[in-house]
């Protein structure tokens, strides 16, 4: 049945994105994060869905799809430039199989395609609202729905993704606080009263979600997500109330097993093998940086066995702190924090581009917001508050994760640039805008 019914999916969605391009970025997205062939049991775990959607995507854009507009502005710069610097390091990478790094960065190359294609067709709001849709239908229903398992057993059921880069329940976590003031957004701006109490249901379940998912990290990054929208929210001291007589009877209520993990936080350093795990893969990140400073070791470096044991004994004593050595039962492991990820990855270099990606991100929305304020446009205004939310989950969750090349980032980032470039504080006062578009052929706008 689950294959029939993906079977379907996919030829609404290869109609209506061959006639909506914009729709076939929201399907692109929600293929991306949902992985619905993971889902399957039969013939439909073969099918090539992304591909087949980004194809149909491409074609319409080339052949369907009116008013064809470049946009460049400082995000594109930034990001184009990271991919020249992946392409580099690439290139020159230290691992000991290098078609496999190579074929990371394919898969890079694909992910900021995702991103190119939403600033190329996206150019509306209801194009922004539906890729927007599209997230919190993927990450955060899926999340819902662990949550429900959650509750019904008891606390008993740890929450684990499926979704290939979000498989992991650390990364899980950080995707559902990313995707948590999406959420919200909705829920401001959606009129029917039975969407906004769906919404509604769905935060909730979102928030309990990132305490099945047993994550310490990914709680601490919601109590810093809650503090800001609680920050941002015009029900300041009503939401206080709430939280001071709901939270300490919530805890109560927690399974002993979840109380004990969010315990150990204090003395992680000393007796935890995972965070000491992670203190030894920032240090040979750093190594490597520190004898590659411009390009770095490539895509995973510290994740190769022979650059792991190269640099791992020399983890003890390189400073800041003084780590246990490595014993030699242990495997490399992954970054766990997306600035040593690309800094291992990509050198000092690499590592200012991609900040520079998330600081234009957030700089290019607070220009959208403060001209949104100017037109009266609140919706934008809510959205813009909410996207940099987004992108304060991602940095603070981000320093406990391998997700520097993360598909909803990259969404994301393209959603700002559409916001900026096609300046949608103008849309439903200056409809003449809306019109002068069709008429015209590809041409670049230059945005700094």
């Amino acid at each position: 049945m689950r294959d029939l019914i993906l079977v379907a999916f996919l030829f609404i969605a290869i109609y209506y994105s061959f006639k909506k391009p914009f729709i076939g970025v929201a399907a692109w997205v929600w293929i991306a994060l949902m992985a619905p062939a993971s889902w399957a049991f039969g013939f439909s775990q073969s099918f090539r869905l992304n591909l087949t959607i980004v194809l149909v995507t491409a074609l319409s854009y080339v052949f369907v799809f009116k008013g064809k507009a470049f946009k460049f502005t400082r995000i594109h710069f930034w990001v184009f430039l990271f991919l020249l610097w992946t392409l580099i390091s690439t290139a020159t990478n230290l691992n000991v199989d290098p078609d496999w790094v190579w074929d990371y960065w394919f898969n890079f190359l694909k992910i900021l395609m995702l991103f190119l294609f939403v600033t190329l067709v996206v150019t509306r709001r209801i194009h922004v609202d539906t890729v927007i849709w599209a997230i919190v239908l993927s990450i955060s229903a899926y999340a819902g729905m662990e949550a429900l398992k959650f509750l019904l057993s008891a606390g008993s059921h740890r929450i684990t993704g499926r979704a290939g880069i979000i498989a992991d329940r650390n990364d899980l976590a950080v995707a559902i606080n990313m995707s948590i003031p999406l959420i919200v957004y909705l829920l401001q701006v959606s009129k029917h009263k039975w969407v906004k109490r769906g919404l509604s249901i769905l935060l909730i379940l979102n928030i309990l979600s990132i305490v099945g998912t047993y994550s310490r990290a990914g709680f601490i990054g919601l109590m810093i997500l809650g503090t800001a929208l609680w920050w941002n929210s015009k029900h300041r001291v009503s939401i206080l109330l709430v939280a001071v007589v709901s939270i300490p009877l919530l805890y109560g209520a927690a399974p002993d097993s979840w109380k004990e993990r969010q315990s150990t936080v204090s003395t992680a350093a000393e007796e935890d093998l995972s965070f000491i795990g992670r203190l030894w893969a920032w240090k040979i990140s750093t190594m490597i940086a520190v004898d590659h400073p411009f390009f770095g070791g490539g895509f995973a470096a510290v994740r190769d066995p022979i650059l792991w044991a190269h640099y791992g004994a020399r983890t003890p004593h390189y400073p800041p702190i003084y780590t246990r050595p490595i014993p030699d039962t242990i495997i490399p492991k992954a970054a766990h924090n997306i600035f040593m990820q690309v800094l291992g990855d990509h050198g000092f270099g690499g590592l200012f581009v991609f900040c520079m990606i998330l600081f234009s991100a957030w700089r290019v929305n607070l220009i959208t917001r403060k001209k949104a304020r100017e037109h009266n446009q609140d919706w934008l205004v809510k959205l813009t508050t909410m996207l940099n939310l987004s992108f304060l989950a991602y940095a603070i969750n981000g320093c406990n994760v391998s997700l520097a090349y993360f598909d909803e980032f990259y969404a994301l980032a393209g959603l700002v640039a559409v916001l900026f470039a096609n300046q949608l504080w103008k849309e439903s006062t200056d409809k003449s805008a809306k019109q002068t578009t069709p008429g015209h052929d590809h041409h670049v706008t230059r945005s700094f």
